[in-house]
């Protein structure tokens, strides 16, 4: 079945939200009388050793939480696709890859099971690098066919999945 149109639209939804919430709270921070309320109150509550190392972090070292993001931003980034086609076969499955591929494992090598209300479905295949998760259904051409085939033929077993 054919899973070309799939992207990955979601994967980026978590990314997105890191980076406002921590642009938001670095562009508050910046601000010279915020900076100096935080100080303030810092300084008034000196029996509180993590409050001051908290708010002089905030001021000056925040920098190293965009390091962070930008380093899962990559990392999502580099993350794509592994297949284009999904095929079932009685003995196994076949992965047609970007490059036109068929890489075939057999059964007991790739692991699927159901997404959120079984409206999308994640493939691993440690023996491929296949990681996918979250594929909506209707992502892969002749959907149907497609889950019927993985209902009978593919392993839904975690217990009976090789990861070597």
């Amino acid at each position: 079945m054919d899973a070309s149109q799939y992207e990955g639209k979601g994967k980026w939804k978590g990314v997105i939200q890191g980076w406002v919430v921590f642009l938001i709270i670095y562009g508050i921070t910046r601000i010279p009388n915020v900076q100096q309320a935080m100080l303030d109150f810092a300084n008034s509550m000196k029996g509180v050793a993590w409050l001051s190392s908290g708010v002089n972090f905030i001021i000056h070292g925040l920098w190293i939480i965009a390091i962070l993001l930008v380093i899962g931003t990559l990392i999502k980034w580099k993350e794509k696709q592994p297949f284009m086609e999904l095929q079932i076969y009685e003995d196994g499955i076949g992965f047609v890859t970007m490059f036109g591929k068929l890489e075939r494992v057999e059964h007991n090598k790739v692991y699927f099971h159901y997404g959120k209300y079984q409206k999308s479905i994640f493939i691993d295949c440690a023996v491929l690098g296949i990681s996918a998760h979250n594929i909506p259904w209707e992502y892969f051409s002749q959907a149907d066919v497609l889950h019927k085939n993985l209902e009978r033929y593919a392993n839904w077993d975690m217990h009976k999945y090789q990861k070597n």
